[in-house]
């Protein structure tokens, strides 16, 4: 990919994806279910006895949630295409455990400096549920939360490669997760959503995981880019932005020289985040681009890219995929992959 003065990427080697997994806010993994921001969130002690056959001590909600979806992933394979290798862990959230940070921090600075439990302080932890999915999964390899609001995924995924390709690890479990905390008004004034620079839709959340590395013959496809731009421009006129079309050309040249297509072989889907308002479908149509709006299916969260991605790629439909995502304050991220 060209790399311009204004812009960073690592997309030297496409990453093989091996397994996937998305969880939406009905909290059936791989599911599109139904679900009502009214009645979130949904009670996660079901789900975990599912996954594990047994309850999660001493967990908050956000870490099981966040193991349960990993698990999901992790279990798609048989374990041999895993045994032996070294692993890393990279899990991103724009929001964090904010169900345990808050009676944490209620605790020791609103209750004249009392004690939280030992429970409450190691649930707050930033670290923690990473740390918690590398015990339950026996992962030794590094372990780290990256949290860049909505571009925290992007942002694992841009990290994960960069160990991948130095070779410090053989595989990386690279997921996004947020959970709904109480009330709906304050989960949008977290994220900072307003009519101006966010889609109207319900609010969410979600635990999605994709499996990266490996030469496993049984790849769902591959991650060809991660793309990041400082440039600050503002996308409110979605279907006429020139720079994401030109983006989006950029990425049909490179997968058109790189396996032999013409431009006009290659079926192309592009995936929308939640800053991108204004949608014209018969336009981009035009321009012989579809739109999988899978917004819709998991609400606006931090990391909803993690959702689109992970569901585009097992839905195992031969196609180019783009997600195209921008922070509120006009920072524009990229990612590519593709489904053979």
């Amino acid at each position: 990919m060209i790399q311009t003065k204004k812009e960073k990427n690592n997309s030297a080697s496409a990453m093989s994806v091996i397994a996937v997994s998305y969880l939406g806010p009905s909290l059936m993994p791989n599911l599109d279910a139904a679900w009502d921001e009214a009645q979130l969130p949904v009670n996660a002690d079901e789900l975990v006895q599912k996954m594990m056959g047994q309850p999660m001590r001493r967990a908050g909600r956000f870490i099981k949630v966040v193991c349960c979806g990993a698990l999901a992933c992790l279990k798609s394979l048989p374990p041999e295409d895993v045994k032996g290798k070294k692993i890393g862990i990279f899990l991103a959230t724009g929001l964090g455990n904010v169900d345990e940070i808050l009676p944490f921090i209620t605790q020791v600075f609103k209750h004249e400096g009392g004690f939280p439990s030992p429970n409450q302080f190691a649930n707050s932890v930033s670290n923690a549920a990473a740390f918690f999915l590398a015990r339950i999964c026996e992962i030794k390899g590094v372990v780290l939360t990256i949290s860049q609001e909505e571009l925290s995924f992007e942002s694992a995924l841009w990290l994960s490669q960069s160990y991948l390709l130095s070779g410090q690890i053989d595989m990386a479990l690279v997921g996004g997760c947020d959970v709904f905390t109480p009330s709906v008004d304050d989960y949008r004034a977290r994220m900072n959503l307003s009519a101006d620079n966010s889609r109207n839709l319900p609010v969410g959340e979600g635990s999605s995981w994709l499996l990266l590395g490996g030469d496993s013959e049984k790849k769902l496809g591959k991650i060809l880019a991660v793309k990041f731009s400082d440039e600050l421009t503002a996308l409110q006129n979605y279907s006429a932005n020139e720079k994401i079309e030109n983006d989006c050309k950029e990425i049909l040249t490179m997968v058109a020289a790189n396996d032999g297509f013409s431009l006009k072989e290659i079926k192309r889907c592009l995936l929308p985040g939640f800053r991108l308002p204004k949608i014209d479908e018969k336009l981009w149509y035009e321009r012989g681009w579809k739109i999988d709006d899978y917004l819709p299916h998991c609400g606006i969260h931090p990391t909803a890219a993690a959702f689109g991605i992970a569901r585009a790629m097992l839905a195992g439909k031969s196609s180019l995929y783009v997600h195209y995502n921008c922070h509120a304050s006009g920072k524009q991220a990229l990612v590519a992959g593709i489904v053979k």
